[in-house]
């Protein structure tokens, strides 16, 4: 299993623009084989960073998702919004428990 962080930062002047696109990849992103987990969260102390939850089932999942053609035309969309390029930070979990505190 894959957890990824894919920090987003984009121009403030279109953080609204943004989170309508996302809004429009979300359920489809869900429905891709291998994808347990997808949501965006918006870093309330820094206008414009934007963080991607993921978790997938194998990085084949992962590479296959960023070659979709929805996320393609994601990208295209989203290009002249962002302020710097995406940065995916990628953890291998070989294991998992579940603790009720």
């Amino acid at each position: 299993m894959l957890l990824v962080a894919a920090r987003c930062r984009v121009h403030p002047e279109h953080c609204e623009d943004f989170a309508l696109q996302v809004e429009r990849i979300i359920p489809l992103v869900r429905t891709e084989q291998g994808c347990t987990r997808y949501e965006l969260l918006a870093n309330v102390f820094e206008v414009g960073l934007f963080v991607f939850c993921e978790e997938w089932a194998s990085r084949k999942h992962l590479d296959d998702h960023l070659t979709t053609p929805h996320m393609q035309e994601h990208f295209a969309t989203c290009a002249e919004w962002m302020a710097a390029p995406t940065e995916l930070t990628v953890y291998e979990v070989s294991g998992c428990q579940t603790v009720i505190v």
